[in-house]
């Protein structure tokens, strides 16, 4: 124990003494031995701390990814939702250039009514719908089924409800029916008269009479007839598939118009109102309203039907020819003086 003390003494001894004398061999030894080590601390000090910025500047960075992440799944979403209804849109597009401007608006579907029933559906209520009414559905170009208006909300009624009712013309002899959905998805007519010739195949359409549907909407086709006591009903199987929809057209006005170059931007539609021989009915409204250069315009002509009579044989006899006049060759051919002869230059 004596000699480890004596030992350190010594040695403190001889670094004071080199250290007063101002040996420079010594302490250069002392820096070389010494700098490593404090180069060494000091970058692993620098390491931890980058080290330490960057964990936190990572988790940061998670963090703020994982956020902007869930954003973007949520707007791939929305933009994939609204890229399918665009292409859905696009293919209907087409059919709105047939039916009338300002007559239709197009709904969407919300859900079903009841559950485990596929024939009455929910639809989104446009501000214009106001009335309790029946409207008609269309979808593409043929009809769907019906819509009302009950206690504020709008009930699609589809071809295989009982409450989808509406007039129809069958076949090329136009004869009438009234159409009502069954729960197999088929409509039966009823109420063809027992009179009229149809038969198997012949092709159904809207009437138009009831203005629910615009006249000469598709419907189907003719499958079965049967003849009661009174009138005739047949079955008709549907254009439209009613399990299969996404946007329909719902017909809020069936007036017919007349019109020609229409453009949706420029023309104005004004009410088809009937006319008659030489009259004209306008409403209040319309008598406001000036002409459009868009509109068709039709005038009767007044026409003497005795002047296109063609004569039959019978009656036609051969004209007399009435004799010509005698010319009178003793007058003469210079012409007469007035009276007082030259005096009147």
């Amino acid at each position: 124990m004596k000699t480890r003390v004596v030992f350190f003494f010594i040695v403190l001894f001889l670094v004071v003494l080199f250290a007063s004398k101002g040996n420079s061999y010594l302490k250069d030894k002392m820096l070389l031995l010494t700098t490593p080590i404090k180069e060494f601390y000091t970058q692993s000090i620098d390491e931890m701390r980058k080290l330490k910025e960057q964990h936190l500047h990572q988790k940061l960075n998670i963090q703020r990814l994982s956020s902007e992440n869930q954003q973007l799944k949520a707007y791939l979403i929305e933009q994939t939702n609204y890229l399918n209804q665009i292409d859905k849109l696009f293919d209907i597009i087409p059919s709105l250039e047939r039916l009338p401007h300002k007559s239709i608006t197009l709904v969407q579907p919300i859900g079903y009514a009841k559950l485990n029933s596929y024939s009455t559906i929910l639809l989104n209520r446009p501000q214009a719908i106001t009335q309790d009414r029946v409207y008609g559905l269309m979808k593409n170009s043929s009809v769907v089924g019906t819509a009302q208006l009950s206690n504020g909300i709008l009930y699609g009624h589809l071809l295989a409800s009982t409450n989808c009712r509406f007039s129809v013309h069958i076949g090329k002899s136009k004869a009438p029916g009234v159409a009502i959905g069954k729960k197999e998805g088929v409509l039966k007519i009823e109420y063809i008269p027992k009179w009229s010739k149809i038969q198997e195949g012949d092709v159904v359409e809207t009437s138009g009479a009831d203005k629910i549907f615009f006249a000469h909407v598709p419907v189907g086709k003719v499958k079965s007839i049967k003849v009661k006591s009174s009138y005739k009903t047949a079955i008709v199987e549907p254009f439209a598939n009613y399990l299969d929809i996404d946007y329909l057209f719902l017909i809020h006005d069936s007036t017919p118009t007349l019109m020609s170059h229409y453009d949706a931007n420029n023309t104005k539609l004004y009410p088809y109102n009937a006319t008659h021989f030489g009259t004209s009915v306008k409403s209040e409204e319309d008598k406001n309203q000036t002409t459009n250069g868009d509109m068709v315009q039709t005038t009767v002509p007044e026409v003497n039907a005795t002047e296109h009579e063609i004569p039959t044989e019978e009656n036609t006899k051969p004209k007399e020819e009435k004799p010509k006049p005698r010319i009178n060759n003793n007058v003469s051919s210079k012409p007469k003086l007035p009276q007082g002869g030259m005096d009147m230059f």
